[in-house]
């Protein structure tokens, strides 16, 4: 008796324990971020010999696509978010305004956020984007002039084995000044925390939401804080910081993932859940790098193609040679004074005729490699479609810009690179021995300024500008750029102290 009572409790351990894994379920969400209309393979520059040879480095849409059918293919449930800047940073996004971005997020992309750049050619442009995606677009912090949500949504609830998983997008309030003020006009920009601890508690309530999930263009430090102040966010799918969260971050029970930048990584995350419970068991979160080795899908192939022949010849035209190669890398433009940066500065002071030329880091999207110079090499430099604007304002003003530019954060987009004859010294976050024009800073003398329209228009918070006369040179910078450097033919610029620290 005792034996059969024991070989009975034995069976119903194991019938239980099969029962409980019964109750498991995998569900897989992939993602990306700040795409930056990154639509063909990056390159990096190698030297063969004597010469430097342009190849492939992995990335592109294609090859990205591909990655995301294989896996949809063995998981046809899966979600796949992005986290914002679908649009600026290449010749296709200049030339064609992100219709070729959301053309291909129309073909894998379930849901996506905006990011900053977005705003880059307007609201009507965004608008008319956001009209034909063929996505799912969320954004909850964002109001137009009539307090509406801009986008229509600011959260969508997605039905997936079972599990009603709501998605809330947040965008960055620094779009304000990170993008040109007047394609921000009428916008309002809620803090994404008080937004998020309403929205979090009606969608778990209200919504009787399983999973909740924020896809946030705030940056991964933002994000962090966003986990702290709110409870009950699940995953943060991130973008803007441009950071590969190799395993993600944990922060109390909420994931935070983001996908580095321009398709080089393929985000995925997979939750253990139990249907029963309607409760997650555990999360896994990777990058999968986009390596050169990786297949392509061919249809997305052949709609990059497509758009790739659009560009047409005048994009691959040979203007001039750089016999350096010329610094535009992030770290470096937003930090340092590079070459490129001198030389975007003179040009812009040459045409406008001004005491001085300031241009910000944020503004310098690429660099330039030694040898042939083409049209689109220039178009990635500058591909926003800012003009040359002269401001007149005091010694004393400038000296408080330049204090502002010391004591930025790093990365910071607003660092400004200035023209020869004027530099500065930055020395515990001031700016000190400031010359302009060949002598020290007078604060009492009305300076003329050449900048961009978007700092002359308080981009990247120079809002010391807006306080001054100013007016359009009508000069597109980008074009200007093209043709000075077509007509030289040769380009040497070089870094000679014009910014220096102490």
């Amino acid at each position: 008796m005792l034996r059969m009572i024991r070989l009975c409790c034995a069976v119903a351990i194991l019938v239980f324990g099969i029962t409980a894994c019964g109750t498991s379920e995998s569900i897989q969400i992939l993602h990306f971020n700040d795409f930056h209309a990154m639509l063909l393979p990056a390159e990096k520059v190698v030297k063969v010999g004597d010469k430097e040879e342009r190849q492939d480095d992995g990335a592109g849409a294609a090859r990205l696509a591909k990655a995301v059918f294989d896996r949809k293919a063995k998981d046809p449930d899966s979600l796949v978010l992005f986290g914002g800047d679908a649009l600026q940073g290449t010749a296709f996004s200049t030339l064609f305004k992100g219709e070729e971005s959301y053309s291909i997020m129309d073909e894998f992309v379930n849901v996506a956020t905006l990011g900053n750049h977005e705003f880059d050619y307007g609201q009507e442009n965004l608008k008319r984007l956001l009209s034909r995606a063929k996505f799912d677009v969320v954004c909850a912090n964002l109001l137009d002039d009539k307090e509406e949500n801009f986008v229509s949504r600011g959260y969508v609830i997605k039905e997936v084995k079972g599990f009603r998983i709501a998605i809330f997008g947040l965008l960055t309030p620094d779009t304000s000044v990170t993008t040109h003020p007047k394609n921000v006009g009428g916008l309002t920009f809620v803090k994404p925390a008080e937004v998020a601890k309403q929205l979090v508690s009606d969608l778990r309530e209200k919504e009787k939401a399983d999973i909740v999930i924020a896809l946030t263009h705030l940056g991964s430090n933002e994000d962090v804080k966003l986990a702290k102040e709110v409870s009950g966010i699940d995953i943060i799918v991130g973008g803007h910081s441009h950071t590969a969260l190799t395993n993600g971050i944990q922060e109390g029970k909420t994931r935070i993932v983001q996908a580095g930048l321009y398709g080089k990584y393929l985000g995925v995350v997979k939750l253990k859940v139990d249907r029963k419970a309607k409760k997650i068991l555990s999360i896994d979160s990777k990058l999968i790098p986009m390596t050169p080795d990786l297949k392509k899908d061919a249809k997305i192939e052949a709609i990059v193609a497509e758009y790739n022949e659009k560009l047409g010849a005048e994009l691959q035209q040979v203007i001039a040679r750089a016999t350096v190669r010329l610094e535009g890398e992030k770290s470096k433009v937003r930090n340092e004074e590079t070459n490129l940066g001198n030389l975007i500065c003179d040009i812009t002071r040459d045409i406008a005729k001004t005491d001085l030329a300031v241009v910000n880091g944020g503004g310098i999207r690429d660099s330039i490699a030694a040898g042939e110079i083409k049209v689109n090499d220039i178009v990635k430099v500058i591909p926003f479609d800012n003009t040359i604007y002269v401001v007149r304002m005091p010694g004393s003003a400038i000296a408080g810009i330049l204090d502002r530019v010391a004591a930025k954060d790093p990365e910071k987009g607003n660092f400004l690179q200035i023209s020869s004859g004027s530099g500065y010294t930055i020395k515990d976050g001031k700016a000190i021995d400031i010359i302009i024009n060949g002598a020290p800073i007078n604060p009492e003398r009305v300076y003329s300024v050449a900048t961009s329209d978007f700092v002359a228009a308080g981009g990247d918070g120079f809002v010391e500008f807006l306080d001054y006369e100013s007016y359009d040179t009508g000069f597109v910078m980008r074009d200007a750029l093209i043709d000075v450097i077509r007509a030289r033919g040769t380009i040497n610029a070089a870094v000679d102290g014009r910014i220096k620290r102490q």
